[in-house]
């Protein structure tokens, strides 16, 4: 799998607190949109995530035409995980970037019902993914 710093929006990127968290990155299309090279959004478990409550973690991949995602656009939503569900080397997602993109992407991670005690999270866009596991 082909992964390009210009197209990662995390890395190992650790949030714990029962909110929103954007990435670390946004992703910046320029004028290209939908014209981009690289069709698929991964989001992996990079550290397994554990509460001391019943915690959930939704991912999202959100597009705006603005830099301040003031009117964002939601285009994947994995809707809420628990946190049993995200073991180490889990993948949340490997999908095909859907059309309507606009110039900016980020990737979102609402943590609910109770605080993470660990998790981390990878997430990047790339050409093609891994299928041989």
């Amino acid at each position: 799998m082909i992964i390009d710093n210009e197209l990662m929006f995390s890395d190992g990127q650790a949030e714990t607190t029962v909110a929103e968290h954007a990435s670390t990155n946004v992703v910046d299309l320029g004028a290209a949109g939908d014209a981009h090279i690289a069709p698929f959004l991964c989001i992996l478990v990079a550290v397994a995530a554990a509460s001391a409550g019943a915690a959930t973690v939704q991912f999202k991949l959100e597009t705006d035409s603005d830099a301040a995602f003031g009117s964002a656009e939601t285009l994947y939503d994995s809707g809420a995980l628990d946190v049993a569900d995200l073991a180490a080397g889990t993948w949340v997602c490997r999908t095909r970037l859907p059309r309507g993109l606009k110039r900016y992407l980020r990737v979102t991670y609402t943590i609910a019902t109770a605080a993470l005690t660990a998790g981390a999270f990878d997430a990047f866009i790339t050409p093609e993914v891994d299928t041989n596991e």
